[in-house]
């Protein structure tokens, strides 16, 4: 009786083995699907300011124009402007750059980004495309856009937190 057991557990043991390996081998190839083909990207840069003022934080979504997607994820490219309001595309990589084409902007701009409830400051206004007013056109030879502003912006304050619950949040 103990030939067959120690058979049969070095039989299980082996298929195990081979299962592992097989789905080892599985997870690391792929499904076996191409990789999706990205478009060419054009490292950009350019300056985002609110009622003349460097916007730092902000968040600017670039929405192809023409309702377009350049791959199938719908990725949009972005950038978050610095302390000088100064900014680099990027849409896969950090300032991996921008595809050419038209563009609508999108703009938010929040208070504390890492906050479980962050603020944004502009009330949601600029969020969709087309709301801010901002287009641009990206070609083969742009390496950095004219200044982007918006003027006359009122922004939205916080209001202030009625659950105590939350008073122990640091926002």
């Amino acid at each position: 009786m103990l030939i067959p057991l120690a058979f049969a557990a070095c039989t299980a043991k082996r298929s195990a083995g081979l299962i592992a390996a097989s789905l080892a081998f599985t997870v690391l190839t792929g499904c076996g699907q191409p990789e999706e083909p990205r478009p060419e990207l054009i490292p950009v840069k350019g300056t985002f300011a609110i009622n003349g003022k460097p916007a730092e934080g902000a968040m600017l979504v670039f929405h192809p124009a023409n309702g377009e997607e350049f791959d199938v994820r719908g990725t949009r490219p972005r950038a978050i402007v610095g302390q000088d309001g100064q900014f680099s595309m990027t849409t896969y990589q950090s300032d991996d750059g921008i595809p050419a084409g038209e563009y609508d902007l999108s703009v938010l701009w929040f208070d504390n980004p890492d906050s479980s409830n962050p603020h944004d400051k502009l009330g949601g206004r600029y969020a969709a495309p087309g709301k801010s007013n901002l287009h641009v056109s990206i070609d083969e030879n742009t390496t950095e856009l004219a200044p982007l502003t918006m003027a006359g912006v009122r922004l939205a304050t916080r209001r202030p937190r009625t659950d105590s619950a939350d008073f122990d949040q640091v926002d």
